[in-house]
């Protein structure tokens, strides 16, 4: 019966399981209970502030030490969708590729997902087709585990719906702060990867702004443009069939080499 469960010692459990994120039929299941004793679990856990509702019958696991748990949103946000990791404008700005600390915290998911707004924070969903979604890795952050975009992946992600990581200008500008220490056979395989030949050429073509040597991309066909939210287009690069309609001035803030 859950008045008999500690929940102090369900919370040690949850944790050393690695579930952070629980619900009362999960609850029922784990330790045997009736759905409505998974409903009563979660109030008891939540009357001694184990747990804090976060969406209708979701709960975050808070544990004996909240405070650890509440100060980090990226943690909160791979929790909220399964599957799910950190990227785009987040991820770069993470990485000290982007100054401007955004709004919310960007997750990329398989899934469909509307924002969450919770003690404080902002979580933002961008869905990602299951064949683009990879690139990321399991990283400590404040003793908790968090799936974050890898450089690599948070910049094609980003170039891939700059809307999401402040426009392509601030996209342009964290690639070439990246650049010094990128893997660029990586970089080109993940956008080969992604299968998306519009980014390819977009990626090419800022590249060789930067004066790196590139090769291997699979580019488009047709002409696509270099901001996909528009701007006159002012030349065009026969090379990378790019219509360019951003000025490297406005892409570049500290200039290209």
């Amino acid at each position: 019966m859950s008045e008999n469960l500690d929940p102090i010692s369900i919370a040690r459990r949850l944790q050393g399981l690695d579930l952070f994120f629980v619900t009362p039929r999960l609850l029922a299941g784990l330790f045997s209970l009736e759905i409505g004793q998974g409903y009563a679990l979660v109030d008891r856990l939540e009357t001694h502030g184990l747990v804090r509702k976060v969406e209708k019958g979701k709960y975050l696991l808070l544990g004996l030490e909240p405070e650890r748990v509440l100060s980090n949103p990226f943690f909160i946000a791979t929790q909220l969708a399964t599957p799910s990791y950190v990227s785009f404008w987040s991820a770069l700005h993470h990485y000290g590729l982007a100054e401007q600390v955004p709004q919310a915290v960007l997750v990329a998911t398989t899934q469909k997902k509307r924002p969450v707004a919770f003690d404080g924070h902002r979580f933002q969903f961008v869905t990602l087709k299951p064949h683009k979604f990879f690139g990321y890795e399991r990283e400590p952050l404040g003793g908790l585990p968090v799936l974050m975009a890898d450089k690599a992946k948070a910049l094609l992600d980003s170039l891939g719906q700059p809307r999401y990581a402040g426009g392509i200008a601030e996209v342009a500008h964290s690639l070439a702060l990246a650049l010094p220490d990128l893997d660029l056979r990586l970089l080109i395989e993940y956008a080969n990867r992604v299968q998306d030949r519009s980014l390819a050429s977009r990626l090419g073509y800022l590249l060789e702004c930067l004066g790196a040597s590139v090769d291997g991309l699979s580019t488009s066909i047709s002409p696509v443009l270099l901001d996909p939210t528009g701007g006159v287009v002012t030349t065009y690069n026969g090379h990378w069939r790019v219509r360019v309609n951003r000025t490297q001035d406005e892409l570049f803030a500290q200039g290209v080499g």
